[in-house]
């Protein structure tokens, strides 16, 4: 018997794309699924599209929130109502190849998390020529130290054990879902990456995240803003995770990260050179490379 995994889907006013990923979903090759549905309160014709495939599906749960919470609360709240021992995120415009859940649990293995390759289309359907792997650096990860400075294991194409809810929730509103989803499993199994685009991840002007072709920076209102935000990350890291070495480094770097006296920005140096190759893993950088950046440190907050 294969195990029950839950596919969670968050919607708002989705009616434009949302009938071909419904399609795609049902069209998955697994055998045990259910789909658990939230509608974030839309406005248009959202919630009648999901009525009508519940209606001809019985694995379709479907919920809906009476005012509109923001996405990261309204996939809580899915995630919380799955029954399934793997869960799975679904965008509301993206379209899943047929084999996608078999081949993310098939890799899976003893890990907590999986996540695969997924090839970038516009919003007509039509393939832009690009994967995510040619824009982010999409790697395995096996310790909490990597998510550090950031990491890449994006919702739309990752498949995970219930066991990390327990350090993922609840979410916060200073880093995403799947940022703190990632995190969670790299403190308990760790992570998998399968280099296959099992996704078609759809780009188009409404995407609450999309692919960043451009590449840009995000716009803080001050730098004293942009310090607060990674010193409140640090923050999270450190109380939620549950290895008592890594959660010690974490709360050094909060602490060091929060100062900024000539003591705060040599301990801040040492602890990053200490780490570096786990650290700095998803940034890609040569050798010399995370040599060198620990040293920015010294000047201020990366």
């Amino acid at each position: 018997m294969k195990p029950l995994i839950s596919i969670v889907m968050a919607t708002y006013n989705g009616e434009k794309f949302l009938r071909p990923q419904l399609d795609s979903l049902l069209a998955q090759d697994y055998p045990s699924l259910e789909f658990v549905c939230v509608d974030d309160a839309s406005s248009d014709q959202t919630w009648a599209i999901l009525q009508a495939y519940q209606a001809k599906d019985a694995r379709f749960q479907l919920r809906q929130q009476a005012s509109n919470q923001g996405y990261m609360a309204t996939f809580e709240k899915g995630i919380l109502a799955a029954k399934g021992e793997l869960i799975a995120l679904s965008d509301q415009d993206d379209v899943w190849v047929p084999n996608k859940i078999s081949k993310l649990q098939e890799a899976l293995g003893m890990a907590s998390l999986v996540y695969s390759d997924s090839e970038l289309i516009d919003a007509d359907g039509k393939k832009m020529g690009q994967k995510m792997s040619e824009i982010k650096k999409q790697i395995g990860y096996k310790t909490p130290l990597m998510y550090t400075f950031g990491a890449w294991a994006p919702g739309h194409n990752m498949l995970f054990k219930r066991e990390i809810l327990v350090t993922a929730f609840p979410f916060s509103n200073f880093v995403t879902h799947d940022y703190l989803l990632g995190f969670a499993a790299t403190c308990h199994q760790g992570i998998n990456y399968l280099p296959i685009p099992l996704v078609h991840y759809r780009q188009h002007e409404s995407n609450a995240i999309g692919a960043d072709l451009k590449k840009s920076k995000k716009n803080y209102q001050s730098r004293q803003e942009r310090n607060a935000r990674i010193c409140e990350r640090m923050k999270i890291l450190a109380e939620r995770c549950p290895n008592p070495k890594e959660a010690r480094i974490f709360q050094q770097l909060y602490r060091h990260f929060s100062g900024s006296s000539l003591l705060d920005r040599i301990q801040r140096f040492a602890i990053v050179f200490s780490h570096r190759n786990d650290m700095l893993a998803y940034k890609g950088k040569s050798a010399f490379g995370n040599f060198i950046y620990p040293f920015k440190l010294l000047f201020g907050i990366y």
